[in-house]
């Protein structure tokens, strides 16, 4: 398995993003370590992007990605998750039961829109005025 953890300080968020296959036992140990640069840092924001897989998780397979990553973190955490478009039902399944479970995490199919939301920006839709005619 192939996985990268990039901390950005500006947005005081870790990406994770897995490639390749996602043994159960690896996917664990790359959990603990993307939970510890969070504590390390005293951040609450974490991206964590399935997309480049080989396989495709199961529901059961994100939910205990995505449960394992937030157990560790504190109150009010973010946790954006973003999956490939065939995902997305298992996707909505996990996020209705984290958040049953008092876990704020998202899903996505952006990884743009997934890091914005994680960083509380908000999209507004800008309405151009037509000038007047005098």
């Amino acid at each position: 398995m192939s996985y990268f953890i990039n901390p950005d300080e500006e947005a005081q968020c870790v990406f994770l993003n897995y490639e390749d296959k996602m043994p159960p036992i690896e996917a664990v140990a790359v959990r603990y370590e993307a939970g510890a640069l969070l504590a390390a840092r005293h951040w609450h924001r974490i991206v964590v992007d399935v997309t480049r897989l080989r396989s495709i998780p199961t529901a059961m397979d994100l939910f205990k990605l995505a449960n394992g990553l937030s157990a560790d973190l504190p109150p009010g955490a973010r946790v954006a998750l973003v999956v490939r478009p065939e995902q997305a039902r298992h996707a909505k399944v996990v996020e209705g039961v984290a958040r049953d479970g008092g876990v704020l995490l998202t899903f996505f199919l952006d990884a743009e829109k997934a890091a914005a939301w994680v960083q509380g920006v908000r999209h507004s839709v800008r309405t151009q005025l037509q000038p007047t005619a005098q």
